[in-house]
């Protein structure tokens, strides 16, 4: 359990040093990233937010998408 409550951390902490960088993409997908894994673990008591981890989780994607189109 502990676990995830440092993931749900080190994609916070990682998401501010990339924004210090400007790099506003991986910044969106680390920060969605977090809400998503917040959401998620709140939606076991209010399904209705397991929309919004989805989506969390979408804006990660498209941000990893985005990143290696860019490098490609």
């Amino acid at each position: 359990m502990i676990s995830r409550y440092l993931v749900i951390t080190l994609a916070f902490v990682a998401a501010v040093v990339r924004a210090t960088q400007f790099a506003w993409v991986e910044a969106c997908g680390l920060a969605g990233l977090g809400l998503g894994l917040i959401f998620l673990k709140l939606a076991a008591r209010w399904p209705a937010l397991r929309m919004a981890a989805y989506a969390g989780f979408t804006c990660t994607g498209l941000s990893i998408l985005l990143v290696l189109l860019r490098r490609a």
